[in-house]
């Protein structure tokens, strides 16, 4: 048996909390789906414990190449590999499929693929699934080892239903299916689709093939299912073309010797080129390609989360922070844009924005190249797409407010960390389309791409100027700020939003710097006043006594006030009061009060965004109303929002606080017992976007992986909590964690060099870093000098 962390009847961590792994056995098995998203920059797939799932290539919503499911009760699967025992007819599968009369299946998920693991009748079967870095290609290596004192005939069928487009419904007509006997391989098509006409679907394995079929109702009988299917059973019949119901499966037929082990590759990719694909099916005819292949995985997610690594006496921090939350970040967020419950495909102009940001120390380049593609969704006018289709570019114009702002938010958080100001100067085109009309609250376009370009510093400086102002002197709030649920509160273009004037003002504290590198001090001065005026504004019509006010509707009248019966409190202003550095010490304090009091709530582990839910209001904040109270936006808690909250408790310096709010944050801690699953649901190891306060549905998770709160609680974690950031060359060192959370360790590789940080505990009261020992020398202050000079370095705080 495994030496898990953190069990909880279920699954648990092992591999020093690289993977967790999930026991299948009889009835037992997760309340729903725990997946797991592999991508690359172009390519990629989700996969569940049952082994279902979908692959999608280029655009994971608008390029599906087989079906995606959010059935959480079903969670069918759209692909399978059966294994069939020529001699006794007897058909086995690696992955459970569901069923739950094969006896134990173990799954484990990774960083970059997943593993099943399962025996029966005398067969040991390990299957291990990933995408290649650089191939639109997912593999499948199937490892068989024959226990039995006899020669094991048998024979594989790897199986998919094609999409080939958004959904099957829609497609299924028009895929045609051919087979190319020089290089073995099934390949398919749509020929009637608008964007990715010119790509083959292939599938192909290094083993001869001796069947296969385009026929789905062939392959599936009369009244299989993708359990049971008669396909597995008999010889396929070598039937593709058009006019099917469409599907591809091959076969192949092996013996193993009594104790031998024989590895099987299947392949499914996409690609436009024939050629390609002949060279891809050639290069992994040798099993070895795909071992390789696998190995270069591992190495590249080794590297990218292995920058940086913390070792606390909290080990679900550790395992949080040295992994999966990056790991959630890039494969699903940056990359997949996908997950379960929600199969997006798009860019959202402010969210890859936001998620990049946490790469600042393991790989910033990323930040920068996100950066350029987010100018590049900028309107000649300043405003920006809310969201776009790749490769297309087709995306809706909106009037919400907070999008564009993270532009120059990040642009300026990326200079801070790097210490690179050549951004500034990349020329990035705009694009144009038609401008929103009086009444209209957005539109779906394709845009051009415009004639005029601006530096990266001139599309910032758009975004700034293309912000409005109200009567009270804050920022309009157009049709929703960074919560898009309330888009009917100032969408008459006279209500203003609380939060995005906190927003501004930080926004605008950034940039001023970059104004005089730019050699625009007049500029700057103009913006420094704005921002002195906007704060006036803020302290003068925004402070409620106890809290910050949330908004004002167009009327003038007041959201997130004690004179209102519901959303009295808004987390949101009072964690950015906080991370402005805005507010005056004394409300700042006093806001965050009221925010623990009224929307923490430890018994339950819950942090709420708003209190009390939108109910029975005549007034009409907008569609953040049609949820159920307690439900997501609408007064649930909604975990990007509660993570600021822990970061402004951080920055506060209210150690305790920031433990508890950080802890009850943690999906490890969330499902440490059986019960506590049945009650959350989804997975311990990522983060998920909301939790339900409603009863019967109290700690529920709501949708997970597809969700921006990874990437800001590894910031919280890394740079607030723990207290590491980093400015140019330089190391901040500035931790915030209580006495009794202990010593702690962080090794961090900085290029050729590594530095060991040791931060030993203090005995009460504040923890202030006022000198460190860097190599046996002191150094005033908390801040050090970083070389890149191949040594190694310790560091004694």
């Amino acid at each position: 048996m495994e030496n898990y962390e953190f069990f909880n009847g279920f699954g648990g961590f092992v591999c020093d909390g690289r993977e967790y792994e999930i026991l299948l056995d009889g009835n037992n098995r997760p309340p729903a789906p725990w997946i797991n998203v592999i991508s690359n920059k172009d390519f990629g797939f989700q996969i569940s414990e049952s082994g279902a799932g979908f692959t999608w290539s280029i655009n994971s919503r608008e390029n599906k190449l087989t079906p995606w499911s959010n059935d959480p009760v079903s969670d069918r699967a759209g692909e399978a590999i059966y294994i069939m025992d020529e001699i006794t007819g007897e058909v086995m599968t690696p992955m459970s499929l569901g069923r739950s009369d094969r006896g134990i299946y173990r799954v484990r998920h990774g960083f970059g693929y997943s593993r099943f693991l399962h025996e029966e009748s005398m067969v040991e079967q390990e299957l291990t699934v990933f995408c290649p870095l650089h191939e639109s290609l997912k593999l499948w290596n199937l490892t068989l080892k024959n226990h039995s004192d006899k020669v094991k005939y048998l024979s594989l069928t790897y199986y998919v239903e094609w999409v080939l487009g958004t959904q099957r419904e829609q497609t299924d007509p028009y895929i045609l299916t051919s087979y190319d006997n020089e290089h073995e391989y099934l390949y398919a098509k749509n020929i009637y689709t608008m964007n990715f006409q010119n790509n083959y679907a292939y599938l192909f394995s290094n083993e001869t093939i001796v069947g296969y079929t385009g026929d789905r109702q062939e392959f599936l009988g009369q009244k299989g299912s993708i359990r049971e299917p008669r396909g597995a059973e008999v010889k396929l019949t070598f039937n593709t073309g058009v006019c099917y119901d469409s599907c591809g499966a091959i076969q192949v037929s092996i013996a193993i010797q009594p104790q031998e082990s024989k590895t099987v590759v299947f392949g499914l990719g996409q690609s436009s080129s024939l050629n390609e694909i002949n060279q891809i099916r050639n290069r992994y005819r040798d099993v070895t390609a795909s071992q390789k292949e696998l190995e270069d995985v591992r190495a590249h997610w080794d590297k990218l989360l292995g920058t940086i690594q913390v070792k606390t006496k909290d080990r679900a921090v550790d395992i949080m922070v040295n992994g999966w939350l990056l790991y959630q970040t890039v494969s699903c967020r940056i990359q997949a844009r996908a997950g379960f419950y929600q199969c997006g495909g798009a860019y959202g102009y402010r969210d890859q924005l936001q998620d990049t940001l946490s790469l600042v120390f393991t790989d910033p380049g990323i930040l920068r190249s996100q950066i350029l593609i987010a100018c590049s969704r900028q309107f000649e006018e300043g405003d920006v797409q809310h969201w776009w289709h790749p490769p297309m570019g087709i995306g809706v114009r909106t009037r919400i407010s907070d999008d564009l702002l993270w532009l120059p938010y990040c642009t300026a958080a990326y200079i801070q960390n790097t210490g690179d100001y050549s951004i500034l100067k990349e020329t990035v085109p705009y694009i144009k389309g038609p401008v929103l009309k009086e009444d209209q609250h957005d539109v779906m376009f394709t845009p051009e791409v415009s004639k005029q370009s601006g530096s990266v510093y001139e599309h910032c400086k758009k975004t700034i100027e293309r912000t409005f102002f109200g009567e009270h002197g804050l920022p309009l709030m157009g049709g929703g700020d960074w919560n898009d649920g309330m888009n009917e509160v100032g969408i008459q273009g006279k209500g203003e939003s609380v939060w995005l004037a906190w927003f501004l003002y930080t926004v605008l504290g950034d940039f001023i710097p970059l104004c005089k590198q730019e050699g625009e001090e007049a500029y700057g001065q103009e913006l420094e006043q704005k921002r002195e005026t906007l704060l006036k504004s803020i302290e003068e019509h925004a402070w409620d006594g106890e809290w910050y006010l949330r908004a004002f509707y167009d009327d003038g009248s007041k959201l997130g006030s004690k004179e209102n019966d519901e959303c009295r409190i808004d987390s949101i202003s009072q964690s950015w009061s906080v991370i402005s550095k805005g507010a005056r010490e004394e409300r700042a304090r006093t806001a965050m009060q009221s925010a623990w009091r009224y929307l923490v709530r430890e018994e339950d582990a819950l942090s709420l965004l708003l209190a009390p839910p939108f109910h029975k209001t005549n007034k009409n904040p907008g569609y953040i109303k049609n949820y159920i109270p307690g439900i997501r936006e609408n007064g649930g808690q909604y975990t990007h929002a509660a993570v600021w909250l822990a970061i402004a408790t951080a920055m506060q310096h209210d150690y305790d606080m920031a433990q508890t709010l950080f802890t009850i944050l943690n999906p490890i801690y969330i499902t440490q017992k059986k019960k506590e699953v049945l009650r959350y649901e989804k997975e311990p190891y990522v983060m998920t976007a909301d939790i339900s306060l409603s009863p019967p549905y109290t700690g529920r998770g709501g949708w997970s992986w597809y969700t921006g709160s990874a990437g800001w609680m590894y910031q919280g974690l890394l740079n607030w909590f723990l207290g590491i950031r980093k400015e140019g060359n330089e190391l901040v060192i500035d931790p915030a964690t209580p006495a009794d959370f202990g010593d702690f360790t962080i090794e961090y590789k900085y290029g050729s060099s590594y530095y060991e940080i040791r931060v030993e505990s203090r005995s009460k009261g504040k923890l202030t870093t006022e000198s460190i020992i860097l190599d046996d020398k002191p150094i005033q202050g908390n801040r050090i000098i970083l070389e890149d000079d191949g040594e190694k370095h310790f560091i004694m705080v």
